[in-house]
């Protein structure tokens, strides 16, 4: 069972999806890893965004803007 996904978790989701992810607070990039919104790209380039959405993430923020 997943926990349900809250306002707070979708504007933090929104700020990925920007490539801001770098300036979120750890605790809501655990929750976002968990849910499975996001994760951390295995090889970091410089300048590249630390976090990225995941397939179900991606789809959450496209559903979210209809």
């Amino acid at each position: 069972m997943t926990d349900p996904i809250e306002l707070e978790d979708l504007l933090h989701l929104a700020r990925v999806a920007e490539g801001r992810g770098a300036s979120l607070p750890e605790p809501a990039v655990a929750r976002l890893v968990c849910l499975g919104l996001v994760r951390r790209p295995e090889h970091l380039c410089e300048g590249a965004p630390t976090l990225e959405l995941t397939p179900e993430g991606l789809a959450r923020v496209r559903s979210s803007d209809q």
